[in-house]
């Protein structure tokens, strides 16, 4: 785990309705970082794909949980919540660090909330917040800062390179599991095999 980056103020947060929208309604993907990338950050990731078109694509990092918990922030923004919320806050990359957002079940619906199909839907962390200290809860849901974005074309290239590899898995079991699981996980879900330690590519 990791302390939350330093572009992110808990008293100050960006409303996601304020921002740049980087989203729009689609259904996400699951994408996973291949052994084979040895890059600091993204090492191992396991990444809500929410948008993927010849623009760009943009999605969360799911599986780095930071040592903050929703409880921690609650209380940083003089709230509390029954019951308590231990769930950590997840670092989704390294673009707009101070963006605060939350995915969820479709249980949850606010002004802000955005459909990313069937199952889930993206609101702004403020909205939920302060419905969850209200004791409307939803169902299922995680909240992070700061996403990962790549330009047009360029996460095609990174694919190719077999840096990442876009899984067409059920989504539900991995967003349960541990953030610390995910990864090994879907590399499971895959077909991989972890226990060599190269990653080889015909």
């Amino acid at each position: 785990m990791r302390p939350l980056p330093d572009g992110f103020e808990k008293g100050d947060m960006v409303k996601l309705e304020e921002t740049e929208e980087p989203l729009k309604p689609s259904k996400p993907q699951i994408l996973v970082a291949m052994p084979s990338l040895q890059d600091g950050y993204f090492d191992k990731s396991v990444i809500l794909l929410c948008e993927y078109n010849e623009d760009g694509a943009m999605g969360f990092v799911i599986n780095s949980p930071s040592t903050t918990s929703v409880d921690d922030l609650l209380l940083e923004l003089g709230l509390r919540s029954n019951p308590p919320q231990k769930k950590e806050i997840l670092i989704g990359g390294p673009v707009q660090p101070e963006l605060c957002w939350v995915v969820h079940s479709t249980d949850y619906m606010g002004q802000s909330t955005t459909l990313l199909g069937d199952e889930l839907a993206l609101s702004a962390a403020q909205e939920v917040l302060t419905s969850i200290t209200e004791g409307v809860i939803p169902e299922y849901y995680m909240l992070g800062v700061g996403y990962a974005g790549w330009a047009s074309k360029q996460l095609d290239k990174e694919i190719e390179q077999d840096s990442w590899w876009l899984a067409d898995i059920d989504l539900m079991p991995i967003l349960r599991a541990a953030p610390e699981a995910r990864w090994h996980m879907v590399m499971e879900k895959l077909g991989f095999n972890l226990n060599f330690t190269s990653y080889c590519t015909a």
